[in-house]
């Protein structure tokens, strides 16, 4: 009976042994699932972000590319308007203040686009 009980004493420190071991085991599966949970949070935030991001930028360049299109009209029709003057006074289009303002305008429209 004795030779029993410490055996049964011995098979009993083991399994707690055991035990202890597997909690822990089981303690650091789930911090490491808490860790991989808080991984892919952070990973679909900044997938969001960049989705937002996307949109915005789609966003500019369609503003981008129409003012670019009213800016091609406005030129267009000017370039017309002009057909009906004189040679001289075509020549004198690229030099006119009307002229060089749209110019002026325009690239500082696409540097205020491009810079967003």
């Amino acid at each position: 009976i004795a030779k029993l009980r410490d055996e049964i004493r011995v098979m009993s420190a083991h399994w707690k042994l055991k035990t202890k071991e597997l909690e822990s085991q089981l303690e650091k599966h789930r911090r490491a699932d808490q860790e991989l949970k808080k991984k892919v949070l952070k990973l679909e935030f900044c997938l969001q972000e960049a989705r937002a991001q996307t949109r915005k930028l789609q966003r500019m360049g369609e503003r981008r590319d129409k003012a670019l299109k009213e800016l091609r009209d406005q030129l267009a029709a000017k370039q017309e308007a002009e057909s009906h003057t004189p040679s001289n006074e075509k020549q004198n289009f690229w030099e006119s203040s009307g002229f060089k303002i749209v110019v002026s305008m325009s690239m500082l429209i696409l540097v205020v686009f491009s810079k967003r």
